[in-house]
């Protein structure tokens, strides 16, 4: 019963994965790349965020809080990166593959290897309870 649990639950973040790599790639094709520049670092528990200020259009400004802080900073105030700002969605990803892809590249890393575990089990349990047909000798 388990690992058909199991199974379940790999289908469902693999389905998961799927609507999240829809939405990125329609986030990517909608968007344009636009400049942010670090304004701040932010100290989180001893290590420390960029802090962007995203010129999204001529007269509008969005500030971007990365989520990924580091100890010491590795970004510095004034550098400069690339975004893609999709006006359909109003929000704006750092250009780069994680930050772009990061809950469908998590979502099928759990999903494959429950997949394989609870598909592997439900194969084999139906393998195994195929009656074993006796060997055919011959008089020669």
């Amino acid at each position: 019963m388990q690992y058909k649990l199991l199974l379940l639950a790999g289908l469902i973040l693999l389905a998961f994965s799927i609507y999240k790599l829809r939405q990125s790639l329609n986030f990517i094709a909608g968007g344009r790349h636009v400049i942010g520049r670090v304004i701040a670092l932010e100290d989180v528990d001893g290590a420390y965020a960029p802090v962007f200020a995203v010129k999204a259009d001529s007269h509008r400004e969005i500030i971007y809080h990365h989520a990924s802080a580091t100890g010491p900073a590795s970004w510095e105030i004034g550098e400069e990166a690339i975004f893609l700002y999709s006006p359909a969605f109003d929000d704006v990803r750092m250009l780069r593959y994680f930050w772009l892809f990061n809950w469908t590249i998590v979502s099928i890393a759990v999903a494959v290897p429950m997949l394989i575990i609870g598909g592997g089990y439900l194969v084999l349990r139906r393998l195994l309870n195929r009656p074993v047909e006796a060997p055919v000798f011959s008089a020669n």
